[in-house]
């Protein structure tokens, strides 16, 4: 790799072993070394004008990287996109999703699937510092409509509010801009929109369960009942019934299962009962029949309900007032 420039190093160390000749000529590797390398066997051309250095590991990434330097208007999406942002519910798949513009001539490539499209512009492309464009989140949001099942669907949308990558309002706006009857996954992602609380879950699990409470009657609200203590501090409630003031509690993640964990569980708890809160506490060993659980919850619910003199059918109260304590 002697003809290659400190500089040209550096790139191919940083955008997993891929450059163009435009980059090169603007690394110092002009035309003549660049042939000499691809001779030397240094340098692997990969499509016109695009090299792969021969030290370099054949990764997912890599191919998105190559991709990217072969359609420079396009994009990574899909579940692939997905992968790549760190999101949950993604298929397990080598497939690259890649978003041309369409009328593009295409050559079929092993493990890519072109999705051509009439509506590109600059905020729906995000360039990452490899130099690996994926979909921007608010446009993958809209995308991943059209490959994940519902609540799949519903989850991710939840937890790119919960990371704050995505607002309401970004979403209802692409919507308006790109939905239409004709475009794959456009009547799903309405759909899940019409799903979406002012508050996003947690978790995947918070979201099975919340559908399953929800297709039995409990007007549940997620992550949006927030109760302040007199002691200063305050509880959010991962899914709530605020007119009967019963909730339910999912330590499901890992910081649960410490010792100092399961004790701020148990404090909070506490903390909840003494403002006049229902609580019921969900452990992962529970997730594994949502379906099960949900119908115990959806009891106590009910029976919660009437104890405090409440419709357990519509969540609203009966006209005596539950005879709790203020929070």
């Amino acid at each position: 790799m002697a003809d290659l420039t400190p500089a040209a190093q550096r790139w191919l160390a940083t955008h997993h072993g891929v450059i163009t000749t435009a980059t090169l000529q603007s690394l110092d590797v002009g035309k003549q070394t660049r042939r000499r390398l691809v001779a030397a066997g240094v340098l692997r051309a990969v499509d016109r004008g695009i090299f792969v250095i021969s030290t370099a590991s054949s990764t997912f990434e890599q191919r998105c990287a190559v991709m990217c330097a072969t359609h420079p208007s396009g994009f990574v999406t899909g579940p692939s996109g997905g992968m790549l942002l760190g999101l949950r519910r993604m298929p397990r798949t080598t497939t690259i999703h890649f978003a041309v513009r369409h009328g593009l001539h295409l050559t079929t490539i092993a493990g890519v699937r072109h999705r051509q499209t009439t509506a590109i512009g600059p905020a729906d492309r995000a360039v990452r510092a490899d130099g690996i464009v994926v979909a921007a989140p608010v446009r993958l949001a809209f995308d991943l409509a059209a490959d994940l099942r519902p609540l799949d669907h519903l989850s991710v949308l939840e937890q790119l509010l919960q990371l704050g990558t995505v607002t309401h309002a970004e979403l209802s706006a692409i919507d308006r801009r790109l939905g239409h009857p004709a475009r794959p996954g456009s009547g799903q992602f309405r759909r899940t929109l019409l799903r979406l609380g002012t508050a996003a879950a947690d978790s995947h699990p918070e979201v099975l369960l919340a559908d399953a409470l929800e297709r039995r009657g409990v007007p549940i609200e997620r992550q949006s009942r927030v109760l302040a203590f007199a002691n200063g501090r305050s509880a959010r409630i991962d899914l709530a019934v605020p007119a009967v003031r019963w909730g339910v509690e999912l330590d499901i993640h890992p910081e649960h299962r410490s010792v100092e964990g399961h004790a701020q569980d148990a404090g909070r708890v506490r903390h909840l009962h003494r403002v006049g809160w229902q609580i019921e506490q969900v452990a992962e060993r529970d997730m594994l029949d949502v379906e099960g659980l949900a119908d115990e919850l959806a009891t106590l619910y009910r029976e919660r309900a009437i104890a405090v003199g409440s419709d357990p059918s519509a969540g609203g109260p009966f006209s005596r007032p539950p005879a709790l304590g203020r929070p």
